[in-house]
């Protein structure tokens, strides 16, 4: 942890990494829900290019143009990553990583003993790999939202040792294989949803990464 913050500076970078990271899973994890957009619609996140655009078409929008917004988002995200067109983007760390680029290889065991060891369980009723960016996403929220937790109890070898699992996890998994996924999705989204998602993606786990060699 940066020693230059003070305890009140580094919780509210803490909680607005935590805060991308779970906004960024829950869009990856499923089609988008109505919910998720009525949330963005009553209090978007300050974004730019794209999803930012995006999240202020949504500023007045009643609940009908809302679900007409979600059926097109369902069908983007189907043509994107479900297979329901001729090149979809396979979300899998393995698929990037492995030689042969085949799901279930061996970055998604390496991520399966992180999270058993860390104490993370997926959502089981998605029926998804453990290697999906959804999870690895949604288990570094986890791992930052314990270590607030650590702090808190005032435990701050936790929270050290949390904040190196964290710096770990991006260099080893994250950022070897989001920038190449975010560059696909871009290239093969046609909406500026999915297209400002993937942007944001790429540039914030670079600037983790950026981040986390700073603090040494």
């Amino acid at each position: 942890m940066d020693e230059r913050l003070t305890a009140a500076q580094a919780r509210e970078v803490m909680e607005q990494r935590a805060a991308i990271y779970e906004f960024l899973s829950i869009a990856y994890g499923e089609e988008v829900p109505l919910a998720f957009l009525r949330s963005l619609r009553e209090q978007g996140p300050a974004l730019d290019g794209e999803l930012g655009d995006f999240v202020a078409s949504l500023a007045g929008a009643d609940d009908a143009a809302l679900e007409a917004a979600r059926t097109d988002l369902a069908a983007e995200y189907a043509r994107v990553f479900l297979g329901m067109s001729r090149r979809p983007v396979a979300p899998y760390e393995s698929v990037y990583t492995s030689p042969t680029g085949l799901m279930m290889q061996e970055a998604r065991d390496e991520v399966v003993a992180l999270y058993r060891r860390e104490g993370f369980s997926v959502d089981e009723s998605m029926h998804l790999p453990e290697d999906h960016i959804a999870f690895e996403l949604g288990f570094m929220a986890g791992l930052i939202r314990n270590a607030m937790a650590a702090l808190d109890a005032g435990d701050g070898a936790e929270a050290e040792r949390l904040a190196a699992v964290q710096e770990s996890f991006v260099a080893d998994h994250l950022a070897s294989w989001v920038p190449p996924l975010a560059q696909d999705v871009e290239k093969r989204a046609a909406t500026d949803f999915y297209r400002g998602l993937a942007a944001l993606t790429r540039d914030f786990i670079e600037a983790e990464t950026d981040d986390f060699a700073a603090s040494r």
